[in-house]
């Protein structure tokens, strides 16, 4: 049986095209200054660095950030980078970065009857309940991760 490629290719009206790859760019900026899966680091006047992260980021990624600590083990590493979407609110369960009086975390936030609490996924910390006085904002929500060392010239 003769194949449909067959038959285009003996008319001499088609001919293969070799297949060029490009390199797929996606610059994310990442804070220098960790955030803690502990007991929070500050992040906002952090320095930040660019970097080709290629397809090790989601396409929705508005910046990057490093994690220190164990509070959010097992999914989140000391040295991993987490991969931020800018939002203003977010689902209760979802895992986020979020300003607490002077710090920054990465937690799940619960909004619980008796309040909103940020919560690590590592049993040995206890929730971080947040009051109505405190300086709380949140940056966005982690929709990705990688470890740093994936990442080309990230140190």
């Amino acid at each position: 049986m003769i194949e449909f490629a067959d038959i285009l290719k003996a008319s001499k009206k088609f001919s293969p095209l070799s297949a060029k790859i490009i390199p797929f760019h996606h610059p994310v900026e990442i804070t220098w200054e960790p955030v803690s899966a502990g007991t929070g680091n500050y992040l906002e006047d952090s320095v930040k660095e660019t970097y080709d992260v290629g397809h090790l980021a989601p396409e929705q990624t508005d910046f990057g950030v490093r994690i220190s600590g164990d509070s959010m083990e097992p999914l989140y590493h000391t040295d991993d980078v987490a991969w931020i979407q800018k939002k203003d609110s977010l689902a209760n369960g979802e895992i986020g970065i979020f300003y607490l009086n002077g710090n920054t975390y990465i937690k799940e936030l619960h909004d619980e009857p008796d309040g909103v609490y940020l919560i690590s996924l590592n049993q040995k910390y206890r929730p971080i309940q947040v009051l109505e006085s405190d300086s709380f904002k949140i940056f966005g929500k982690v929709i990705g991760k990688c470890k740093g060392a994936e990442i080309p010239g990230f140190h």
